[in-house]
């Protein structure tokens, strides 16, 4: 009976918090009653106090950028969400033209508490061909203003982001130091995770991060600046907010190097933290200038005290990389190791600063590195369709190491192995085609 009676009262509890949380609707220009009741009468911006464990669904249309704050209630989240034909809530004065395109934030987001995702629900990744019908998009250009910025002298842990287009200032920024126009600042935050999304533009730092656990994922770094006075790098990973945990790079399309270089990391604050780099494409398009400087996997000298640890890059492909693919700056360095990877008419990569490496694929790449499985071919493009940013393998390539999971799902979801031959590079041979991006120039 008492536990009988216990259950009653979870089941009493759970019922009583699904009837509390409500599907909140947005519309830029609605005229109703403006309490977000329904379609009809939808808020007509996102109401200035918004309610944990609550839906807030948003049409198509223009709003301004905003903190979200909204104090923590245990670990209950706050969903907001792009409205879409599929997915709108109720039908009570729904017009499938509030669900057919994009609503625009015309500054940045900031998030000061924990518990909220934020989805566009549609486009993104190499599914999406990278860029198309993304649900949500931001843009910032003011200089001191990161696109999306989470924490800083608060508590900001669990958020998730995905299914949006990122958008800087177009040029340089007139600022560095600890604020920039960044894409993803993060500053001391746990548990994030970008996924699905474009970056286009962006003033410094596309990812400049002192995180604990941050997965970024399925997305597309097209272009961003640097300057001699302000630095940038693709992703500035190291502890000015505290100690630095645990950071993954999977399955992300990179068309843009600049300034100090790319995938910069430094554990220094923290040596068991890991950074996992896989199944990528670095892809330097024809005509495109990049920077060289520290490499496009790697971390910087050391003199400031930094240290290039527990690096595993696993299945990318890096093609027309005429620089370091991999560090050699690193002065302080342990654990690194790099597999599988494939590098396609790309400057010869020099693996003095990862301790193991094996079962790479080198094509116009300085051979095979004295890899027990390491292959090599002087010509041969294996990709499907480089311009295309279709970078699926045309065949089968030599057995790559065979790795547990998560190294051993592609960016299409195809499991490495599955025919009993694990394949190198980012993608595992076969898959449905990709179509072609409409929009490949570097903005």
């Amino acid at each position: 009976m008492k536990i009988f009676t216990q259950l009653l009262a979870l089941v009493i509890l759970f019922a009583a918090q699904s009837a509390i949380a409500k599907n909140n609707y947005v519309r830029a220009g609605a005229t109703g009653a403006n309490n977000g009741s329904d379609w009809t009468n939808a808020y007509a911006s996102l109401p200035a106090t918004l309610v944990r464990g609550d839906t807030y669904y948003i049409a198509d249309g223009s709003y301004a950028g905003r903190t979200f704050s909204t104090p923590v209630s245990g670990t209950t989240p706050i969903i907001i969400k792009k409205a879409t034909l599929a997915d709108h809530g109720i039908a009570t004065g729904w017009s499938d033209s509030y669900g057919d395109g994009q609503a625009a934030f015309t500054s940045g987001l900031v998030f000061t508490s924990s518990y909220w995702t934020l989805d566009g629900q549609t486009g993104g990744g190499a599914v999406n061909s990278w860029v198309q019908n993304f649900g949500f998009k931001i843009t910032e250009t003011r200089d001191g203003n990161a696109v999306i910025k989470i924490g800083q002298g608060v508590t900001a842990n669990n958020i998730t982001i995905r299914h949006v287009d990122l958008q800087g200032k177009g040029s340089v920024s007139n600022l560095g130091g600890s604020a920039s126009n960044d894409g993803l600042a993060i500053y001391g935050a746990s548990d994030v995770t970008l996924s699905h999304f474009r970056m286009v533009g962006i003033g410094r730092c596309p990812f400049f991060v002192s995180p604990r656990n941050l997965v970024v994922e399925h997305g597309w770094v097209q272009s961003y600046f640097g300057s001699a006075a302000v630095h940038s790098e693709v992703a500035s990973i190291w502890g000015f907010a505290g100690a630095v945990g645990d950071v993954t790079f999977r399955h992300n399309l990179f068309t843009d190097i600049q300034s100090t270089g790319g995938i910069m990391w430094d554990n220094s604050s923290n040596n068991s933290a890991r950074l996992n780099v896989y199944g990528n494409v670095f892809y330097k398009p024809a005509g495109a200038s990049w920077g060289r400087a520290n490499g496009v996997v790697g971390g910087w000298t050391g003199g400031g005290g930094e240290q290039f640890r527990n690096a595993s890059v696993y299945n990318n492909s890096f093609i027309n990389v005429d620089q370091e693919s991999l560090s050699t700056l690193p002065n302080v360095y342990s654990g690194n190791v790099a597999h599988n990877n494939i590098f396609y008419n790309s400057s010869s990569p020099n693996f003095a600063k990862f301790g193991a490496h094996n079962h790479n694929h080198f094509i116009n790449s300085g051979g095979n590195h004295s890899e027990a499985n390491g292959t090599s071919a002087a010509s041969g493009d294996p990709f499907v369709n480089v311009a295309g940013l279709d970078f699926r393998l045309k065949a089968a390539t030599a057995a790559g190491l065979t790795l547990a999971a998560p190294f051993n799902v592609d960016a299409l979801g195809k499991t490495r192995g599955a025919d009993g031959t694990s394949d190198r590079g980012a993608f595992e041979f076969g898959g449905a085609s990709l179509s072609a991006p409409a929009n490949l120039q570097v903005q």
